[in-house]
This record gives C-alpha cells, structure tokens and sequence, in this order.
C-alpha cells in the first residue's frame, strides 16, 4: 500500500521519488516514449512515471503533490475530487496514442508535452533514477493547446 499523500496545506510530500503506480494497471508505468531524433535532439525512449513529487511554489514543482496543488479546481470540476485521484487524473491523460510534442525551448532539460484533446496536458521531463531512464510527469493540467512539433504518441 503507498503511503498517504499530504494536501497542499500541510506542505512538501515526503519522499518525492516514490513511484505512484498506474491505477488503470497496477504498474508503475504509464505509458511507453519511443525514443526518436526531433530536429537534431535525441529523444530517448523510457517509461512515463508519476513521482509522488513536491509543490515549491506556483508553477514550481515536479508529481503527484505538485499536480494537486496547482491544479485541484480543473481536477474537481472533471469529477478527480481527491488527492489520491491525481494517479486516475494523469491516466486519464496519458494512454496509449496520445501524441507527444516536443518544442525545444527547455535549455536544462528535454521535455515533452502529452497532449490529448478531450483530457487535457500533462508535461513529461526525462530523468535518470537509480541507472533507470524514465519520463517523470512534471505536472498535468486541463489546457490542451499544443506547443512545438508532434514527435510521436504513447505507446
């Protein structure tokens, strides 16, 4: 059983790297980036993982607790009413054949936008976590205006 998230009120989630397993599967992953070459970039090909995460901010912050605070109100109004429904929120979003943008305008990291036009966006940044090269979900939103070039779709 994973442990409980803590609401935006009572700050910072602890242990921010724990992997939030799909609801849909019951597996850590989301969905599967092929990896490709976008415009001289290479795109590598990794799992989409949902981190638990922490919230340092406004627009500031990676995950699951993340995702909450910034987002409760879209979530709530498309019935997510819970914090523990961020994981149904993200899978709602990410399935396989959402299709995946990449613009380029990131000079730190590589990320992607998921785009699925009746659910929303969610932002995917690639990450290395114990020699594993996965996609984390940085955060999910209702907006579903595309930026950049369609790389590929979910698989």
């Amino acid at each position: 059983m994973q442990p409980a998230l803590k609401t935006k009120d009572q700050g910072d989630c602890l242990m921010p790297n724990t992997i939030i397993l799909n609801p849909n599967t019951g597996a850590p992953s989301f969905g599967l980036v092929p990896g490709m070459n976008s415009r001289g970039t290479m795109i590598v090909s990794g799992e989409i993982r949902l981190l638990r995460g922490k919230h340092l901010g406004p627009n500031r912050g990676f995950g699951a607790c993340h995702i909450w605070a910034e987002h409760t109100k879209e979530m709530e109004k498309l019935g997510f009413l819970l914090e523990s429904d961020v994981p149904k929120y993200v899978a709602h979003i990410i399935r396989t054949g959402t299709p995946l943008f990449y613009s380029g305008d990131s000079f730190t990291k590589i990320r992607l936008m998921a785009v699925r036009a009746v659910a929303g966006t969610a932002i995917l940044e690639v990450r290395e976590q114990r020699e594993l090269t996965f996609w984390s979900v940085v955060t999910a939103y209702s907006g579903t205006k595309n930026h950049g070039t369609r790389v590929g779709t979910v698989v």
